[in-house]
């Protein structure tokens, strides 16, 4: 089972489970994966800010060029809106669509039904893997001001 097929097919597990539409699994799927990807997005950015210098005064004169001085709370809600908004937009076409993911539930629904169970596992194992390390570079980072 790939990582696609778990996080599409767990959240269609579930809520064919609770007795409702599977195919809000497909929202909730591109929700998920969106969040992810951005996650990814901030953490990779963060780590190239912590490890290079130049790297970190390159972005702080990009953010500040584009949105001006403002809080660091309104200038993550300006960014992080947009890029959400993209990437769920690119998923829901690409990854994400209806063609896909019923591809995707196909495939699924003919794996077993314990592996099944592991899919949840399979997709959050990963997700705290890169929350943990984005928490680990809010804290370092914290920690160095």
């Amino acid at each position: 089972m790939t990582f696609i097929q778990a996080l599409y097919g767990s959240q269609y597990y579930e809520i064919t489970q609770k007795g409702r539409d599977g195919n809000m699994g497909r929202f909730n799927g591109n929700i998920f994966l969106s969040a992810f990807v951005v996650l990814i997005i901030i953490t990779i950015t963060g780590l190239t800010i912590s490890f290079s210098e130049r790297a970190a005064e390159s972005f702080e004169r990009m953010v500040s060029h584009i949105i001006g001085y403002d809080s660091a709370k309104t200038t993550g809600k300006l960014l992080a809106i947009p890029v959400m908004a993209c990437c769920y937009f690119i998923i829901a076409n690409t990854t994400g669509s209806k063609k896909n993911f019923k591809k995707i539930i196909d495939a699924f629904n003919l794996l077993p039904v314990e592996e099944k169970k592991k899919a949840n596992k399979k997709v959050l194992l990963p997700f705290f893997i890169v929350l943990g390390l984005f928490f680990g570079l809010v804290v370092s980072a914290s920690l160095e001001n």
